[in-house]
């Protein structure tokens, strides 16, 4: 007898591969940390807590990587009014989509922002295979719907 895995929310098999290529950071911003010393600087160093869902602290040390200056500018500076229009867990993400041939990263989705790296800004889009095309779609409008809902009841 051949047992079906079992399934998780929204019937995606439990032993099914995502064909998404895309890594998902949840990051996690220190309130003693100066984002503005990195102004000048082409990077950023942001502390991630969780990457693809697994945590990465380790002996009670987290993992940073260095994001591009202006969008980690942003998020650390709109992380208390992200918050309250997004929630915590939206409001801390950063989604960086690969390129379905390299692997390299192609761009990253902030909670207000879409960064193209330099050399894909004409081509970034041809260069996501279909799935990670549709969830790239999904997430900047989820975004923005959220973002219009709040502005909208502010009036």
């Amino acid at each position: 007898m051949n047992k079906q895995p079992k399934t998780v929310k929204n019937s995606i098999r439990a032993d099914h591969i995502s064909k998404k290529k895309k890594n998902t950071y949840c990051i996690e911003l220190s309130p003693f940390a100066n984002y503005e010393l990195f102004a000048l600087c082409k990077t950023t160093p942001l502390a991630i807590s969780k990457t693809n869902g697994k945590s990465n602290e380790t002996n009670g040390w987290i993992k940073s990587i260095h994001f591009p200056t202006e969008c980690a500018q942003e998020i650390a500076h709109m992380s208390i009014p992200l918050r309250a229009k997004m929630g915590q867990k939206l409001s801390s993400t950063i989604i960086e989509y690969l390129d379905k041939e390299t692997g390299e990263p192609v761009a990253q989705l902030y909670p207000t922002t879409l960064y193209v790296f330099d050399k894909y800004e004409e081509t970034y889009l041809s260069r996501l295979n279909h799935a990670t095309r549709r969830d790239l779609q999904r997430q900047m409008d989820l975004r923005a719907k959220i973002l219009r809902e709040y502005y909208v009841h502010q009036k």
